[in-house]
């Protein structure tokens, strides 16, 4: 059994390739005149599955460090594991959703056009069924915060995993049989998303949990494989990274939210190619580890999830108020606030809500000098 480590060289390079290929996929917001280029073209119709690489990598490492935490203290810490993901989450998005609403406020809600939807998809935010709301609500696609909405499957899993953890892996219990389980759910999930895609389309197929959420289980049953068997050898992983990469850069290339192929298979087929990339990273035998872990990839992966939060309302903050600006100045102007803010998100509200002493007192792992 393979312990990965703390800290696994090249996966915030892996998170700069997932953000970068869903704001790639978003830019013609700003500048719509980079759709008379293929290569854009084609981003916005497939770039959605970056998305799928953060929530496979999600599911593996929260799974990995429920389970690390289970060996080490024969028990899960429910008090420090959701400190964490909460202070992870919530200090940037509170303060995104208050600028937002200042923005809103000063402009008469554009697009939206009511503080409702504005005030509808912050609650949804902070309460974890943003996708839901969004799916019953189609106006609040047009509000900036739209893009929150996959948080909230992110948030869902985060409530669910420690008590899933804790059934599938109580003493006593052969490992195989909840690997057994967690492939079932796979099956199940994905029969399910084909179902859905033929009675109620594509959008519902896209936004909904149960038919995002098995992207997730894949992770997990990547971090229950590499820590509770030996099943999956480093020599395996090594070969077979190179064929996922090739698979992961064709499906977004040529898959499409819209399409059948993605809703019958094609989901499934990606997670599983992003995460034997996963695997291969915490296996130290990626074969392009060292592109990964380039420090100016590496540190657009660290700032991932403000580019991730601040993209979309940057974007269509330019759309509205940059009519006079060129292709060109629109492309500059977005890129580079998008960074700037993004940038500050992580080194003045997310790092230092995370390291805080009262971070620590909350999670209740806080060590004063004297003790």
């Amino acid at each position: 059994m393979t312990q990965p480590s703390s800290r696994i060289e090249g996966l915030d390079g892996l998170r700069a390739v997932a953000v970068m290929t869903v704001l790639v996929s978003h830019i013609f917001i700003a500048v719509p005149g980079v759709l008379q280029y293929s290569i854009f073209r084609t981003f916005a119709r497939g770039g959605f599955l970056g998305v799928n690489i953060f929530f496979v990598m999600s599911g593996f490492l929260i799974t990995s460090r429920l389970l690390q935490d289970r060996e080490l203290h024969g028990q899960i810490k429910l008090r420090k594991f959701y400190t964490h993901r909460a202070l992870r989450i919530f200090p940037a998005v509170a303060v995104f959703l208050a600028a937002h609403y200042f923005y809103a406020a000063r402009n008469d809600f554009p697009l939206s056009g009511t503080a409702a939807n504005e005030f509808a998809m912050t609650k949804a935010t902070f309460l974890q069924y943003a996708n839901y709301a969004v799916y019953k609500n189609p106006m609040t696609q047009f509000v900036d915060n739209v893009s929150l909405w996959s948080l909230s499957i992110e948030g869902q899993f985060y409530i669910a995993v420690p008590i899933v953890v804790f059934v599938l892996f109580r003493k006593n219990r052969h490992h195989y049989w909840a690997i057994g389980v967690i492939l079932s759910s796979i099956g199940i999930l994905a029969i399910q998303r084909g179902l859905v895609y033929n009675d109620l389309g594509w959008f519902a197929t896209y936004i909904r949990t149960d038919t995002r959420i098995e992207s997730l289980i894949i992770g997990m049953l990547g971090a229950v494989l590499v820590m509770k068997t030996n099943v999956v050898k480093p020599i395996f992983l090594r070969y077979a990274s190179f064929p996922a990469v090739i698979a992961v850069v064709l499906i977004v290339l040529y898959g499409r939210a819209d399409g059948s192929f993605m809703w019958f298979g094609g989901m499934t087929l990606f997670d599983i190619a992003c995460l034997v990339i996963v695997l291969a990273l915490a296996q130290n035998v990626f074969f392009a580890s060292s592109i990964l872990c380039w420090k100016p990839i590496a540190w657009v992966g660290v700032i991932s999830y403000g580019l991730y939060i601040w993209q979309i309302p940057v974007f269509r903050i330019i759309q509205r108020h940059g009519e006079t600006l060129s292709n060109t100045e629109r492309l500059v102007l977005a890129m580079s606030v998008t960074f700037l803010l993004s940038a500050l998100s992580w080194y003045v509200i997310e790092r230092p809500a995370m390291r805080s002493q009262w971070a620590q007192r909350l999670a209740g792992t806080y060590r004063s000098k004297a003790q």
